[in-house]
């Protein structure tokens, strides 16, 4: 397949992913609710509301998470597809009710080409 895509739903206050980027694939963000900040480092934040797209290129660092106080969600691509297989790994590896922890979610990003970014 060359195309994949999911919905995500991000809690309110939710941190998202440890920062990353992806050597194989592309990603695409299309906000259907709330608000989903993207952190891209060295530069300013970027707040995305209902209705934005946010194309990240292969190899571009980045996460995302929801500072605000309501639910938000979006709809997201992954080209190639492979990269949806990530989404099925965290659902194995996640309990039920509890947040993943950094160093878990690394290393199942690891399976997928995707690398973090060192911290400063």
């Amino acid at each position: 397949m060359r195309l994949s895509s999911a919905e995500l739903i991000i809690p309110p206050g939710a941190r998202g992913p440890p920062p990353h980027w992806h050597e194989m694939h592309d990603e695409t963000f299309l906000v259907t609710q709330g608000m989903v900040r993207f952190h891209i480092p060295g530069k300013p934040n970027v707040d995305a509301h209902a209705g934005d797209y946010v194309v990240v290129p292969t190899r571009s660092p980045h996460t995302f998470s929801n500072p605000g106080d309501v639910e938000a969600r979006f709809f997201n691509t992954y080209t190639p597809a492979f990269y949806i297989n990530y989404f099925k790994l965290l659902s194995e590896m996640s309990e039920e009710g509890k947040p993943m922890s950094p160093e878990a979610n690394q290393k199942a990003m690891s399976y997928f080409a995707t690398l973090p970014i060192p911290e400063p």
